[in-house]
C-alpha cells in the first residue's frame, strides 16, 4: 500500500507523479485511523510518501501506529518512508527506529542535472548523501532504497549515480524509474519523456554500474504499472493505475465497509506484492 497523506512538498520536481501540492493534508486522526485499518486488514507493507511526508507534524505518530506490535503477536506491516531527504536529522532520528526501509532520491551524478530535476533546494544532493551516511552509521537496521527517475535531462548522469556514494554507504536496492506521465509528469512530458528504447539503454548502463558494486538493481517500467500500485491520497480517496492513468475508486473507508469490495481486491495482488517485495526485499541481496 502507498499511503500519501500529504500533497505539499518543499521541492517542485517536474516529473512528480504524486498528488498535487495544493491538496489539503490528511488530518492526524484520519491518518491514524487509516493506519489502524491497514494493520487490521493484514497489509504486509506500507510506503508512506506524498508530497513530502516529513512535513507532516504527526509523522512520528503515524510510523509508530503502523509499526507497533500487533495484539495477537503477529508481524506488523513493514514500513517504508519515501522522502526527498531534506528533513532535519532531529526529526529523522525519531522516525527511523520504526522503519524497515527508507527510500531516498538521487537522479544524477551531475550536480546541474540533479538540481534541474529536484527543484527547490540547491544542496539537495549533498543533503541526501549526508542522510544516507547517517542511516548507515547509526540506524543499520533500516535498509536503503535509492531511486533514480530517468528523464531526457539526466540520461548522461543517471547511470553514474553510484559514483557519488562511498562503498560503505551503498544502497541495498537501486531502483531506476521510467518517468510516468501522470500529474506533474504529464504536465512536463513534452520536454522530459524519453521513449522505451532510450530508457532501456540507460537501464543497461545502470545495470553495469550496479553489477560492478554488487548492488541489486530494480527497474520500474510504465508498461508494468497497471494493477501494481494501490494509493491512498490525502483526501482518503483510493487510487489505482489503469491504462497508464490514475483511476480514483472512492473513499477508503467506504470501500472497507463494503463487504463485496475489499480494497485489496482492486489491484492485481500478485503484481502488487511482487513490486513491493522486489523493491523492499526481506534479504538485502534481493531474495524475498
Amino acid at each position: 500500500m502507498d499511503l500519501r497523506p500529504i500533497g505539499r512538498c518543499n521541492l517542485s520536481c517536474p516529473f512528480c507523479f504524486g498528488p498535487r501540492h495544493e491538496m489539503p493534508s490528511m488530518r492526524r486522526a484520519e491518518a491514524l485511523r487509516v493506519a489502524a485499518t491497514l494493520r487490521q486488514e493484514g497489509v504486509q507493507g506500507v510506503v508512506i510518501s506524498g508530497g513530502e511526508p516529513t512535513l507532516l507534524p504527526y509523522l512520528g505518530d503515524l510510523v509508530e501506529e503502523l509499526s507497533g506490535p500487533l495484539p495477537d503477536g503477529g508481524a506488523p506491516p513493514r514500513v517504508v518512508l519515501s522522502t526527498n531527504g531534506l528533513a532535519p536529522l532531529k526529526l529523522m532520528e525519531r522516525v527511523l527506529p520504526g522503519l524497515s526501509w527508507i527510500a531516498l532520491p538521487l537522479d544524477s551524478a551531475d550536480e546541474k542535472e540533479n538540481q534541474e530535476l529536484r527543484k527547490g533546494v540547491a544542496p539537495h544532493r549533498e543533503r541526501v548523501l549526508d542522510l544516507l551516511k547517517e542511516v548507515r552509521k547509526n540506524h543499520q537496521q533500516v535498509k536503503v532504497k535509492l531511486g533514480t527517475v530517468v528523464t531526457r535531462r539526466n540520461v548522461a548522469g543517471a547511470p553514474r549515480v553510484l559514483d557519488l556514494i562511498e562503498k560503505a554507504c551503498l544502497p541495498d536496492v537501486w531502483k531506476v524509474y521510467q518517468m510516468s506521465e501522470t500529474n506533474y509528469g504529464a504536465d512536463n512530458a513534452g520536454w522530459l519523456s524519453i521513449d522505451d528504447d532510450e530508457f532501456e539503454e540507460v537501464v543497461a548502463r545502470c545495470q553495469e554500474a550496479a553489477d560492478k558494486r554488487d548492488v541489486t538493481l530494480r527497474v520500474y517500467r510504465n508498461a508494468d504499472r497497471a494493477g501494481t500500485y494501490f494509493f491512498i491520497d490525502p483526501d482518503c480517496q483510493v487510487v489505482v493505475i489503469e491504462a497508464g492513468q490514475e483511476r480514483r475508486l472512492g473513499d477508503f473507508f467506504d470501500l472497507v465497509r463494503d463487504d463485496a469490495t475489499k480494497p485489496i481486491d482492486l489491484v492485481h495482488p500478485f503484481r502488487n506484492a511482487a513490486n513491493f517485495v522486489g523493491t523492499y526485499p526481506l534479504d538485502p541481496k534481493g531474495q524475498s
